[in-house]
């Protein structure tokens, strides 16, 4: 496979890794909603579905970024190439699926054909061989 194939596969992957934050931002405020309506305590009523709007707003925000590197290497630009290595750094903490995309991301978007890519330089398919 060329790179440019291997630079839309992880663009994909990063949107899908935000989609998946955002429906788990949706999940988590609809559950503390619901579990506050069901808590019988006014306070626990009120409280739960704050605390479930907090949590479900900062997932949200941890999601902007994949979704923006995962366009942006999609579209092509070379700011998501430096924004998806540095989420790369950050998801290799998440042990196994964030490590695997980490590795990935880098072996994709590090050396001198990605270099080629981002910068409009891209080689003829006849002019490789």
């Amino acid at each position: 496979m060329e790179r440019e194939g291997h630079i839309r596969i992880v663009g994909w992957l990063w949107v899908i890794r935000g989609l998946l934050l955002v429906i788990a931002a949706v999940i988590t405020f609809v559950a503390c909603f619901v579990g506050g309506m069901f808590s019988g305590t006014i306070l626990e009523t009120f409280l739960t579905p704050l605390i479930g709007l907090a949590v479900g707003f900062m997932l949200f925000l941890f999601a902007l970024p994949s979704l923006a590197a995962g366009m942006g290497l999609l579209d092509g630009k070379s700011w998501a190439r430096v924004l998806a290595m540095v989420l790369g750094v950050f998801a290799f903490l998440d042990f196994p699926l964030g490590t695997a995309l980490c590795v990935y991301t880098f072996w994709t978007l590090w050396g001198k054909e990605a270099d080629d890519h981002f910068e409009g330089r891209r080689v003829a398919y006849y002019d490789r061989y």
